[in-house]
């Protein structure tokens, strides 16, 4: 086994996962400011350049009390199913950890990435540091990858 790719598959699967939660993260804080609950839609994608694969999953976000349920969807495979919860455990120093609860996982086609991604998040507890500057929200992952999230006002 190539272990140079896969420590590169690995930061790429944290660098999206980091992304993922600081999205929801934001959907979350936003959820605490509004009377009603927050969906959100978003296209979510794993690739690994060293193989040329790629795949590509529409993500539902719909925040719940000190938690995140999401559900990964493939376009081009209506078998495919993966339905989670996020929950959030603690706040420590500014940080909001998160651990993973499965619901529902359908695979029947094998695909590699995303398999790579659940099992990242059911042996890992992931953090997210939620910021403003200059009044954008800015999230920062255990990774040090920072992004910052546009929202219309």
């Amino acid at each position: 086994m190539n272990w140079l790719r896969v420590r590169n598959l690995n930061i790429c699967l944290a660098a999206i996962l980091i992304i993922f939660l600081g999205v929801m993260q934001l959907h979350t804080h936003s959820a605490n400011a509004k009377s009603g609950p927050i969906k959100g839609r978003m296209e979510m994608g794993f690739y690994d350049l060293m193989s040329d694969q790629r795949e590509v999953y529409n993500v539902q976000i719909m925040d719940m009390d000190e938690a995140l349920l999401f559900t990964l969807t493939r376009a081009d495979d209506p078998l495919f199913a993966l339905r989670g919860k996020l929950e959030e455990t603690r706040h420590k120093h500014g940080r909001v950890f998160y651990d993973y609860v499965p619901i529902r996982y359908s695979n029947p086609e094998n695909y590699k990435l995303v398999f790579s991604f659940i099992d990242f998040l059911r042996h890992n507890n992931v953090w997210v540091y939620p910021m403003t500057v200059n009044k954008k929200p800015l999230v920062i992952g255990q990774s040090g990858m920072m992004f910052l999230f546009p929202l219309s006002s």
